[in-house]
């Protein structure tokens, strides 16, 4: 071996000490910053873990079983605890931050996390942001982002309840960017690509309604939420018992419901945006029930198209489908009696243009066909104007042959009232306003009769039920194409009430002119 020969080797093993020490001597001091770091966060802030895996070549760092406990200022309480089963960063480019000053990761990976919060509403989420924007020095680029198996939990900071609990979230985005520009915005942060999937989700919608949603699928464009279910906490009877004022129990079943197409955003950068393409909701099933024993409430209630007009985002769905719904809807008003009950079954329905977002020209369609208390066939074509600050409407309906005894499930509990005969046909036109309504009807019907009970709900009243009979007629057979017919205006709306209340009201004026 020359001397040239063991010198060149000298230099190489000379050479590989010395990087192999500088290595170790770089891992030691990042990770000594990072520890030192760590050991100076803020006294409301305070992280512990299990180990840190440093590989300076390639720039990975890792952290084994974190736990972050995030305190109050003042109250010296845990707002939010986040632990982790390890936070993975791989892949830092220390050439981009040495020249171009700006962090680029490869992947960052954060694996079974469990997020724990304490929601307080006078913090201010706005204050806490700003915390977050003034943290943000360069700007930070990640190519992927993933969340492996997390679970989420919000309770109330005062009483410990839940808010909001979701199981198993898996989250992944690509090309994730923070810049100065994105710092301004709504949301900091922009990216090319977006999944998301959670199971058993629950959320608090109000005081007296929850959420739950079995399974939520979340991408970029499309959304799928399996098994969803909003309901009243209380069952029927202890709900009257929590209200001052009547309110409806409610629990609503819906299988699928398919979100295509989907941008959501922030206009200007400050109202929130939603538009969709199509929406379908599958078998639906919405039992409603109200105690009318509770007090009414007196407080006016919006017609549709002013509750989408004051919105307090921007939304616009261009079609919605209902497939096959149902509707159970129960409405008590006697303590010795069950509730009278309507029922809509095979429902199918196709909603255009719904939203507050669409030009001053388009108008909102609802067409609707349902079978009506199990065997009359109901066609519905509802539309409005969103902008129409008078709220103007046009409600038409045909209903086919309906018995009417098929009513009396309802009629009996509520009215004291037993129908008998038959409503072969009936069509009518409803135009109207927020404060009235006109009626255009025709029915075709036979062998009417009206049985007015007495207060036992049970034997007929004779007299009562004869002076009924003489003003009703039997039938519609006098009229040369055997419809009677009734034009009724200026129908009077009651405020206070729902607008199907207003369509019911409509109808039992025509109804009430024709059959007279």
């Amino acid at each position: 071996m020359t001397t040239k020969t063991k010198k060149t080797i000298l230099v190489i093993i000379l050479s590989l000490i010395t990087l192999t020490i500088g290595y170790f001597i770089a891992k030691n001091i990042v990770i000594n910053k990072v520890e030192n770091y760590i050991s100076n966060l803020p006294e409301h802030l305070n992280l512990q873990y299990k180990s840190i895996d440093l590989d300076v070549l390639v720039g990975n760092f890792k952290l084994e079983a974190p736990l972050l406990t995030i305190k109050g200022k003042t109250t010296d309480k845990i707002n939010t605890q986040l632990a982790l089963e390890t936070l993975s960063i791989e892949g830092v480019s220390y050439w981009n931050y040495w020249n171009n000053n700006t962090i680029d990761i490869e992947n960052i990976n954060v694996k079974s996390p469990k997020i724990t919060h304490f929601y307080n509403k006078q913090v201010s989420s706005k204050d806490f942001n700003i915390q977050i924007n003034n943290q943000v020095k360069i700007p930070v680029n990640i190519e992927r982002f993933s969340v492996e198996n997390a679970i989420i939990e919000i309770f109330d900071f005062n009483t410990e309840t839940v808010l909001f609990k979701s199981d198993q979230l898996n989250m992944s985005t690509l090309k994730m960017r923070f810049n100065e520009d994105t710092f301004k915005a709504k949301i900091p942060f922009k990216f090319e690509d977006f999944n998301l999937s959670a199971n058993q989700t629950f959320y608090v919608l109000n005081d007296f309604e929850n959420l739950t949603v079995h399974k939520i699928e979340i991408n970029k464009n499309n959304s799928i939420f399996t098994d969803l279910n909003i309901k009243t906490k209380y069952d029927k009877q202890e709900l009257s018992k929590h209200l001052k004022v009547e309110r409806d129990y409610y629990d609503l079943k819906v299988e699928e419901i398919l979100v295509k197409d989907f941008r959501a955003d922030f206009k200007n950068d400050s109202i929130f945006s939603f538009n969709s393409e199509n929406i379908a909701i599958k078998n639906p099933n919405f039992n409603i029930y109200r105690d009318k024993l509770v007090a009414d409430d007196f407080s006016e209630k919006e017609m549709y198209s002013k509750q989408l007009r004051d919105l307090n985002f921007d939304l616009k769905v261009k079609n919605v489908q209902i497939e096959n719904a149902s509707i159970t809807y129960e409405e008590k008003m006697k303590a010795e009696k069950q509730a009278g009950k309507l029922l809509f079954s095979n429902l199918n329905a196709k909603i255009a243009n719904l939203g507050n977002a669409y030009a001053d020209s388009v108008t909102t369609t609802i067409d609707i066909s349902s079978t009506f208390m199990d065997n009359s066939s109901l066609n519905v074509n509802w539309s409005f104007n969103v902008n129409n600050l008078a709220d103007q409407f046009v409600f038409k309906a045909d209903l086919g042959l309906l018995k009417a005894s098929q009513m009396n499930q309802f009629m009996e509990p509520n009215l004291n009232i037993r129908l008998n005969g038959e409503l072969q046909k009936t069509y009518f036109t409803i135009d109207g306003n927020t404060n009235t309504s006109n009626i255009d009807l025709k029915t075709k019907y036979q062998n009417f009769d009206v049985t007015v009970l007495k207060d036992n709900g049970k034997e007929k009243n004779k007299l009562l039920s004869s002076i009924v009979n003489l003003l009703v007629s039997s039938d519609s057979k006098d009229q040369a194409d055997n419809f009677k017919k009734a034009t009724v205006k200026d129908i009077q709306r009651i405020k206070h009430k729902s607008i199907f209340n207003f369509i019911w009201i409509s109808i039992r004026s025509g109804l009430k002119e024709a059959m007279l």
